[in-house]
């Protein structure tokens, strides 16, 4: 048997019952193919303690052991759960000791960071989604995440062929690193229409708000061309900073074009769908992606997709889709979001496209190939 570390989902999840993040979603996806398979008595996850109900009836077919370590739970219910503290079972060792005693012969972390992962004697498997942290964290954080990337007791395993040579090129890691794509799983047809916006007549991102994922040089460009499109342009994302959020705010009043922009933030699910099923156009300015879901998921809808080619966005859209040379300028993004608009793709073109990703990113596919890894141990 296996363990699954999944004490990395948000709280704000478990309570409200609903997976923002990509990391969880991910790791879901997985689970719910490994039961698909018939699997799912090969795993056991390791929860925080106050999201045990929760992964219950989420995942009922899975055994669940609670991390929990006497101080944070009486915390807990000191507080009446404003204080959880929960990382701190993974400082203290008691996440160690649990693992260890919960008849597993082996480990996995789906999302492996210097607070997430925890040293023990089990055989480790660890899955990087990226290195963002070395290139842009603190010294010691990249010191410490290039430690924990070459210990030679942990088997890692990345989302594309980026984080791999990423990987290797910066830490000097000489491990076999084994590549699984993310999967990518949704029910579109579950859809429920967001106010104020109407079929075909955006241009959709979503992403989070923050600095790596570029949104100023889409609304730049959007500034461009707003006289040439009857088009409005949406944002949508489940995370923001709170210095990218002003600065579109603050952009969007100077040149008084609030009543042609939307951002939204954390919609339903079935909002979620409705917005990629029904946009005219996908544009994704990212300068920073392990992997790249959104643009995969709006090419699966059938949506003209336009994408950077920075860190694994080309590999992640297999090359398929529409791309700017410089991710960063806006010129060169309006004129190709025009020329998209003014000419659009051809349906066959598109059902094409959506085939072919959809059966790449099949999540029973992906589980396969962590089957096959974890093989030894299940």
């Amino acid at each position: 048997m296996i363990a699954i570390d999944t004490t990395f989902f948000a709280h704000s999840e478990a309570k409200n019952k609903k997976l923002t993040y990509s990391t969880s979603i991910f790791t879901a996806d997985l689970l719910d193919a490994f039961v698909q398979l018939g699997a799912a008595g090969n795993f056991c996850l390791i929860v925080n303690f106050n999201h045990v109900d929760f992964f219950k009836e989420r995942f009922p077919a899975y055994k669940i052991v609670a991390a929990k370590w006497w101080p944070v739970t009486l915390l807990y219910k000191l507080t009446r759960g404003k204080k959880t503290a929960t990382k701190l079972i993974k400082k203290c060792g008691a996440f160690r000791k649990i693992a260890e005693k919960c008849g597993a012969k082996a480990i996995w972390f789906p999302y492996a960071m210097n607070e997430t992962f925890v040293r023990t004697n089990l055989k480790t498997f660890a899955t990087i989604h990226d290195i963002y942290r070395i290139h842009h964290g603190t010294q010691k954080e990249a010191a410490k995440f290039t430690e924990f990337i070459n210990d030679k007791t942990t088997s890692l395993i990345t989302i594309s062929n980026y984080t791999k040579n990423d990987i290797i090129n910066t830490t000097g890691c000489k491990k076999d690193i084994p590549v699984i794509p993310n999967s990518i799983v949704f029910d579109v047809s579950r859809q429920q229409k967001v106010p104020g916006l109407e079929q075909k007549k955006y241009i959709l991102d979503l992403n989070a708000y923050v600095e790596k994922k570029n949104p100023m040089t889409l609304l730049k460009a959007f500034n461009l061309i707003k006289n040439k499109t009857d088009l409005n342009l949406v944002f949508c994302g489940g995370y923001k900073e709170d210095s990218i959020w002003n600065k579109m705010q603050e952009y969007i009043q100077v040149n008084q074009i609030s009543s042609r922009i939307k951002l939204l933030f954390r919609v339903k699910d079935e909002e979620r769908n409705w917005l990629l099923a029904n946009a005219a156009l996908f544009v994704t300015p990212s300068l920073f992606e392990g992997f790249g879901r959104t643009p995969v998921e709006a090419a699966i809808c059938r949506i003209p997709v336009i994408s950077t080619k920075e860190t694994s966005l080309f590999e992640a859209t297999q090359g398929l889709c529409n791309y700017v040379e410089n991710a960063t300028d806006e010129k060169e993004l309006a004129e190709l979001m025009l020329n998209i608009i003014e000419n659009p793709q051809e349906e066959k073109q598109l059902e094409e496209i959506a085939k072919k990703l959809a059966c790449i990113y099949k999540a029973e596919n992906c589980a396969k190939l962590y089957i096959l890894s974890f093989r030894s141990y299940i």
